[in-house]
């Protein structure tokens, strides 16, 4: 199949734009449920069953909004390459990058914000501040993925810390990472929908 035309991408975008409004939030409040486990869901925890059930069905929704959000990552930057815009990041690195090891750090949020000011017609300048949501979704996202692994760790799996102090911190900040890039997804998608026919795309 050839490369989309640009209005093409750009619908395209929005139905990924319109299907991570709904699967980003379900996902984020599905894998906090699950992270907090008996602490949130003494009731539950009393039917290992229903929460084992629930558990499948919260890794099937967060491995959706992880399909959709690299399928989004790279429509988002094809759009803008289609456009003519000269970027740093191609379509595939766009969302790669989010599983290469040490990378996963820092290029992800590069990635982002470059969507995000060449969307948006903002400054390319990484000297210039960025708006605080960008800062504050990979704040949380780090917060929350660190956590994550540091629970599972030999070091802390056997004590207070590692069972309830951490998953409890990566649950809140997932949650909080899930409806911060979901605003970053509708703000960047807003700026192409709207700017397509504009100078910054010409």
């Amino acid at each position: 199949m050839g490369k989309l035309t640009l209005d093409q991408g750009r619908f395209r975008l929005d139905r990924l734009t319109r299907a991570l409004g709904w699967v980003l939030p379900l996902a984020g409040v599905m894998l906090a449920v699950v992270l907090l486990g008996e602490s949130l869901l003494n009731a539950m925890a009393r039917f290992p069953e229903i929460m084992g059930l629930f558990t499948l069905v919260a890794l099937i929704v967060v491995l959706v909004a992880v399909t959709l959000s690299c399928m989004w990552l790279y429509r988002a930057n094809a759009n803008l390459h289609a456009a003519g815009v000269q970027m740093n990041h191609g379509p595939t690195m766009a969302w790669l990058w989010t599983f290469v090891p040490i990378a996963t750090l820092f290029k992800p949020y590069q990635v982002v914000r470059e969507l995000w000011t060449d969307s948006l017609r903002e400054t390319d300048s990484f000297a210039a501040p960025a708006t605080p949501l960008l800062g504050q979704w990979w704040a949380a996202w780090l917060i929350g993925t660190i956590s994550l692994n540091a629970s599972g760790n030999a070091l802390f799996a056997q004590t207070s810390v590692g069972q309830q102090v951490m998953p409890s911190v990566a649950a809140l900040a997932l949650l909080a990472a899930s409806f911060l890039f979901r605003a970053i997804v509708q703000r960047v998608n807003q700026g192409q929908q709207g700017l397509v026919d504009a100078d910054v795309f010409a």
